[in-house]
């Protein structure tokens, strides 16, 4: 595990940073195009080679490194309908107005902020 996580410290910040500003700005399905762009830039960043806008807001990001195994990752992005009561001082005020025209409350209340930032 050491050889894994030996970089943490380094990211460790930026890492927090960008949990908490997916977290701010939470984005229903199919309408992530904010955090798939995070994503997208940031693997772009890395040197991997992406394709956007996948079924409306997917990403996909090859890094290539020759012959032999495959690895794949995967990270859902999209928050939920409701409203976040945590009190966190990044907690979002996120809301949406469906098709009925009432205003709906966003949240990340099932960790997908997290699956993004694991990735990244």
């Amino acid at each position: 595990a050491r050889t894994v996580l030996a970089g943490l410290d380094g990211i460790r910040t930026e890492l927090e940073d960008l949990y908490e500003d997916l977290h701010r700005h939470p984005e229903l399905g199919l309408q992530e195009h904010r955090t798939a762009g995070k994503a997208a830039d940031a693997l772009r960043g890395f040197g991997y080679e992406v394709t956007d806008g996948i079924g409306g807001t997917g990403v996909v990001a090859v890094l290539a490194n020759g012959e032999g195994p495959v690895v794949m990752a995967r990270a859902d992005m999209d928050a939920l309908p409701v409203r976040e009561r945590t009190g966190l001082p990044y907690a979002s005020t996120v809301t949406v107005t469906d098709e009925d025209g009432t205003e709906r409350p966003v949240a990340h209340a099932c960790g997908h902020d997290v699956h993004v930032t694991c990735l990244i």
